[in-house]
């Protein structure tokens, strides 16, 4: 007993031993945590990996990486450099970016939205987003965003170019004389009605440009003799979607209130799709006499089309007593109103 007492008493009377004693073992634990940490990292690691195979939000992440980190050494990142171009090749394949950040954070630790920003430029940053954003097979996360939706009223603000793929690169300068990307069909004039969108988009990266596609036909009744050769002929380009460059419309009404010109434009410019989409479909067509007031479904006006319009398919007549009118439906399925003596019906069965 005497001796156990005597060691305990040495041990105090040298508080140095204690002291070093503790710290090696402080140091001992510290180096096995991390070391344990590192095991269970690389192991996570190897895992992932072993995903990319199958996995494209792996690779997508295991690329994006690489970009920013060409030697693969995590202490060199900050003086690789970023090779951006290999960031916006990788942004066109990202459908999820939420699950490439989960691998990103599962492979390397860190958070991969707030490494691009350290290592990209504000306005690169911004490009990668817009790209992966307006993916149309984008799943995770909202929607895509879309420049314009199908069947919207597109109209030239300015004078713009009209081009025939989604590349703003050639802009006829002097010194582009002799290039290889002379994509322009002609400049819109200001005011022209361009026509309608087709749904279809796409962001142009390196030069920042979001385009959308727009087209029309030309309807085959009615038109005056400088168009009937044009009569059944259809019209599609790609313009910048920058409202700077483009106004764009839901509907008649807005367009025609905001440039008023357009009217007789729209009086033979129709969708790509006019007489396809009704095919099968309008059996008894109403058909505008003269400049018609349209109304919506609760009988308020709500825009005039010009003669010899189209207007859907007839449902049904009401009549008041002093006035008649016709319900019909238009091609997108929306329900309107009209005077009965400002239209014909046109029976398509016959």
């Amino acid at each position: 007993m005497a001796d156990k007492q005597e060691n305990k008493d040495s041990i105090f009377d040298h508080p140095k031993r204690l002291l070093v004693g503790g710290v090696a073992i402080g140091v001992g634990g510290f180096l096995l945590y991390k070391l344990g940490s590192k095991i269970v990292s690389n192991m996570q690691q190897r895992n992932t990996e072993n995903l990319a195979s199958d996995n494209p939000e792996v690779r997508q992440a295991m690329a994006l990486r690489s970009a920013m980190n060409p030697s693969g050494v995590s202490w060199m990142r900050s003086f690789d450099g970023t090779n951006t171009t290999a960031v916006f090749d990788t942004s066109h394949q990202i459908k999820n970016l939420n699950d490439v950040g989960d691998a990103y954070r599962k492979l390397y630790g860190d958070d991969l939205l707030q490494d691009l920003q350290s290592e990209l430029s504000a306005s690169d940053y911004q490009k990668f987003l817009t790209m992966v954003s307006s993916n149309p097979a984008k799943t995770g996360g909202s929607a895509p965003v879309s420049f314009a939706k199908k069947s919207q009223m597109v109209v030239a603000k300015v004078e713009v170019f009209l081009r025939t793929s989604p590349d703003a690169t050639y802009h006829e300068a002097i010194y582009q004389a002799f290039s290889d990307h002379k994509n322009i069909i002609r400049k819109a004039k200001v005011g022209e009605f361009l026509g309608y969108a087709t749904g279809k988009q796409a962001y142009d990266d390196k030069n920042n440009v979001k385009f959308i596609e727009v087209g029309y036909l030309v309807k085959k009744e009615n038109l005056p003799a400088s168009l009937k050769a044009y009569a059944g002929k259809t019209y599609t380009y790609w313009v910048s979607s920058s409202s700077n460059y483009v106004d764009i419309f839901q509907s008649y009404k807005d367009l025609w209130q905001a440039y008023p010109s357009s009217q007789q434009e729209c009086s033979y410019k129709k969708p790509l799709d006019y007489y396809s989409s009704l095919t099968g479909f309008i059996t008894q067509a109403v058909i505008s006499k003269r400049a018609t007031q349209i109304l919506d479904d609760k009988m308020q006006p709500f825009v005039i089309v010009p003669p010899q319009t189209l207007l859907g398919q007839y449902l049904m007549c009401l009549d008041t007593g002093r006035i008649r009118f016709v319900k019909f439906r238009t091609v997108d399925n929306t329900e309107r109103w009209v005077k009965a003596d400002f239209v014909t019906i046109k029976d398509n069965t016959i």
